[in-house]
Protein backbone atom coordinates (compact mmCIF):
# COMPACT_ATOMS: atom_id res chain seq x y z
CA UNK A 1 0.00 0.00 0.00
CA UNK A 2 3.24 1.99 1.05
CA UNK A 3 5.00 1.94 -2.61
CA UNK A 4 0.89 2.86 -4.49
CA UNK A 5 1.11 6.04 -2.42
CA UNK A 6 4.56 6.94 -3.57
CA UNK A 7 3.59 6.56 -7.43
CA UNK A 8 0.89 9.02 -7.16
CA UNK A 9 3.28 11.72 -5.00
CA UNK A 10 5.84 10.82 -8.11
CA UNK A 11 2.76 11.24 -10.74
CA UNK A 12 1.32 14.29 -9.32
CA UNK A 13 4.97 15.85 -9.13
CA UNK A 14 5.91 15.03 -12.41
CA UNK A 15 2.27 16.25 -14.08
CA UNK A 16 2.73 19.56 -11.89
CA UNK A 17 6.21 20.44 -13.38
CA UNK A 18 4.88 19.70 -17.26
CA UNK A 19 1.93 21.58 -16.59
CA UNK A 20 4.41 24.27 -15.21
CA UNK A 21 6.09 23.95 -18.60
CA UNK A 22 3.59 24.13 -20.45
CA UNK A 23 1.71 27.28 -19.51
CA UNK A 24 3.71 30.60 -20.64
CA UNK A 25 5.45 32.66 -18.90
CA UNK A 26 4.15 36.22 -19.31
CA UNK A 27 7.02 38.22 -17.19
CA UNK A 28 8.39 38.72 -20.29
CA UNK A 29 7.75 42.59 -21.68
CA UNK A 30 5.23 42.76 -24.61
CA UNK A 31 5.95 43.42 -28.00
CA UNK A 32 4.94 46.67 -29.93
CA UNK A 33 4.90 44.76 -33.23
CA UNK A 34 2.23 42.40 -31.94
CA UNK A 35 -0.13 46.04 -30.42
CA UNK A 36 -3.49 46.68 -32.95
CA UNK A 37 -3.31 50.09 -32.16
CA UNK A 38 -6.62 52.09 -31.45
CA UNK A 39 -7.86 55.03 -33.43
CA UNK A 40 -6.87 57.38 -30.83
CA UNK A 41 -5.62 56.88 -27.32
CA UNK A 42 -8.64 56.04 -24.75
CA UNK A 43 -9.08 56.10 -20.99
CA UNK A 44 -9.33 53.20 -18.74
CA UNK A 45 -8.17 52.69 -14.95
CA UNK A 46 -7.16 49.78 -13.18
CA UNK A 47 -9.30 47.66 -11.26
CA UNK A 48 -7.14 45.34 -9.33
CA UNK A 49 -3.22 46.55 -8.24
CA UNK A 50 -1.06 45.68 -11.14
CA UNK A 51 2.49 45.95 -13.05
CA UNK A 52 3.11 48.39 -15.86
CA UNK A 53 5.90 46.33 -17.76
CA UNK A 54 8.17 48.46 -19.77
CA UNK A 55 9.32 47.13 -23.45
CA UNK A 56 13.08 47.43 -21.62
CA UNK A 57 11.17 44.85 -18.87
CA UNK A 58 11.23 46.75 -15.91
CA UNK A 59 8.56 46.40 -13.86
CA UNK A 60 6.39 49.30 -12.65
CA UNK A 61 3.68 48.36 -9.73
CA UNK A 62 0.59 50.65 -10.46
CA UNK A 63 -2.32 50.78 -7.69
CA UNK A 64 -5.94 50.30 -7.92
CA UNK A 65 -8.13 53.04 -9.50
CA UNK A 66 -5.08 54.70 -11.31
CA UNK A 67 -6.05 55.82 -14.79
CA UNK A 68 -3.93 54.77 -17.53
CA UNK A 69 -3.85 55.98 -21.36
CA UNK A 70 -4.48 52.96 -23.32
CA UNK A 71 -3.12 52.96 -27.26
CA UNK A 72 -3.50 49.53 -28.51
CA UNK A 73 -4.25 45.51 -27.30
CA UNK A 74 -2.47 42.63 -27.77
CA UNK A 75 -4.05 39.12 -27.45
CA UNK A 76 -3.16 39.30 -23.68
CA UNK A 77 -2.10 42.92 -23.05
CA UNK A 78 -3.08 46.94 -23.44
CA UNK A 79 0.18 49.10 -24.26
CA UNK A 80 -0.29 52.28 -21.89
CA UNK A 81 1.20 55.12 -23.47
CA UNK A 82 2.44 58.49 -21.26
CA UNK A 83 1.21 62.05 -22.36
CA UNK A 84 4.22 62.83 -19.69
CA UNK A 85 7.37 62.32 -19.46
CA UNK A 86 6.65 58.73 -17.47
CA UNK A 87 7.43 54.88 -19.55
CA UNK A 88 5.35 53.40 -22.02
CA UNK A 89 4.51 49.62 -21.14
CA UNK A 90 2.23 46.41 -20.97
CA UNK A 91 -0.32 45.82 -18.78
CA UNK A 92 -2.80 42.67 -18.94
CA UNK A 93 -6.04 43.42 -20.45
CA UNK A 94 -8.01 41.92 -17.54
CA UNK A 95 -6.67 44.00 -14.64
CA UNK A 96 -8.17 46.88 -16.86
CA UNK A 97 -11.91 48.52 -17.53
CA UNK A 98 -12.89 51.45 -19.37
CA UNK A 99 -13.61 54.68 -17.63
CA UNK A 100 -16.41 55.82 -16.15
CA UNK A 101 -18.01 59.39 -16.81
CA UNK A 102 -19.16 61.07 -14.12
CA UNK A 103 -22.52 62.33 -14.99
CA UNK A 104 -21.25 65.61 -13.36
CA UNK A 105 -21.85 68.95 -15.55
CA UNK A 106 -18.75 68.17 -17.45
CA UNK A 107 -19.72 67.31 -20.68
CA UNK A 108 -23.26 68.24 -21.99
CA UNK A 109 -25.40 69.99 -24.81
CA UNK A 110 -24.04 73.39 -24.99
CA UNK A 111 -26.98 76.02 -25.69
CA UNK A 112 -26.55 79.18 -27.02
CA UNK A 113 -28.65 82.24 -25.70
CA UNK A 114 -28.95 85.69 -26.67
CA UNK A 115 -28.54 89.20 -24.54
CA UNK A 116 -30.80 91.52 -24.62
Amino acid sequence: MENIRISKRSAVMVGVVIFSLLVPMYARPGSIDDVIFLNRVQDYETIIDTTLVTQEGKRIPIPKGTRLNIAGFTRDEAFVVSRTDRPNGFVWRDDIAPRRRSSGGGEGTIREETLE
